[in-house]
């Protein structure tokens, strides 16, 4: 029986995994991924996942992307959030004007381009489009980006601006503690001239309905709202806690605390336990979320606040879920797993810096947010998240 695309992808990633391995600790020093691994993750068609087949691309949907990236990130937590970028940064781009894709595909099966929420630029108009300018921090996938996907008010609302690799500065000051191999550096562009077929209405490109090359494409991905696609960016969580638990099973035989063998230590096997249960609970929200995001926006229904304040509950539990599993599941293995060269500290590391980094700078401030659209409170005067929504 023939091996279908979704079956192919896997298998590709697959065979990335011990190289990803290998050298994520030089990657993390380096404080950016290894070019050649890029190179080759991409002609694998790894972030053309669901990129329309018209361009060459897979034309997948949310599971098949979430199953990559959770797979990319048991191997290095860094690797899977950019590819996690890479992938759905394609669907954004795959809803501007044809004439706008024909341009960006050319000769290509996936386009690399950070996108960056805020703080918005300035955008001033001039003949055909707009002079933009600004400073853009936590351009995660910049450094082995084509384009970049960078924000700027037009009257009221908060537009992307599409910027050729060459005309923005990236200014190299990612320096954190985990997570540095994103390379999550700022962008940064002066007077850029961009057209106007070249930036859209952010609050209309993440709606089903979409924007202007919404309905160039068959694939049904292109017919949903981003909140069917929500979960990719953080399914790297998953793989990174699913390789812990793995590693941990190993050193639960092995641990000698204070250099006695054989101890019995029931409470890290409860430990590990919970890890792994905890791991299986997540991994069903993640599709169940997914899934019921896939129906309701084949069903056409349109996004509430609640709905929509629902979802990104669901995300922060996701991945604070990850974090507070694996710190449980490294509490119970005793010092030796927090030396530097133990995969377990790294992942434990990431998942704890991408937890904040995914969800905004204040967890206090994001759940405030979500909790206000559940009780039906509307947002907070000033917040600047309600020019997303």
């Amino acid at each position: 029986m023939a091996m279908s695309e979704a079956e192919r992808l896997y298998t590709a990633a697959e065979s990335f995994l011990p190289r990803i391995r290998e050298i994520a600790p030089r990657m993390q020093t380096e404080r950016r991924l290894d070019d050649a691994l890029i190179e080759d993750m991409e002609r694998a068609g790894l972030f053309s996942v669901i990129v329309p087949k018209r361009w060459g691309g897979s034309g997948l949907g949310p599971h098949e992307a979430n199953r990559l990236a959770e797979m990319i990130g048991s191997a290095d937590t860094s690797t899977g959030w950019v590819s996690a970028f890479y992938m759905l940064h394609n669907w954004f781009l795959c809803k501007f004007a044809p004439d706008v894709q024909e341009e960006l595909y050319a000769g290509r099966n996936s386009v690399r381009a950070p996108a960056v929420f805020g703080p918005p630029g300035t955008a001033v108009r001039d003949s055909g489009g707009y002079r933009v300018s600004g400073r853009w921090p936590y351009g995660t996938g910049a450094w082995h980006g084509s384009h970049a996907l960078v924000p700027a008010m037009v009257g009221d609302a908060m537009h992307w601006f599409i910027m050729r690799r060459a005309d923005v500065e990236l200014i190299d000051d990612w320096h954190m503690e985990a997570m540095s191999a994103t390379g999550s550096v700022t962008i940064a562009a002066s007077n850029v001239f961009v057209a106007d077929d070249w930036h859209c209405d952010i609050r209309r490109l993440v709606s089903a309905e979409g924007y202007p090359g919404a309905g160039f494409h068959n694939e049904l991905v292109y017919r949903l709202p981003f909140t069917a696609l929500l979960m990719v960016s953080l399914s790297p969580c998953l793989g990174g806690l699913d390789r812990a638990v793995e590693l941990a099973r190993e050193k639960l035989p092995r641990s000698m605390p204070l250099g006695i063998p054989r101890i019995e230590r029931p409470a890290a096997r409860i430990r590990w336990a919970e890890a792994y249960e905890k791991a299986r609970v997540l991994r069903l929200v993640r599709d169940n979320v997914t899934e019921e995001a896939i129906r309701a926006g084949t069903a056409g229904e349109q996004p509430t606040p609640q709905s929509e304040a629902e979802a990104q509950l669901h995300l922060v539990f996701f991945v604070h879920g990850a974090k507070d599993a694996l710190r449980q599941l490294i509490d119970g293995l005793g010092s030796s797993t927090y030396r530097r060269n133990d995969p377990i500290f790294r992942i434990t590391q990431d998942v704890g810096v991408l937890a904040t980094h995914a969800q905004g700078p204040d967890y206090d401030v994001v759940m405030d947010r979500h909790a206000r659209g559940l009780l039906g409170l509307g947002a907070e005067q000033g917040d600047p998240r309600t020019k997303l929504t």
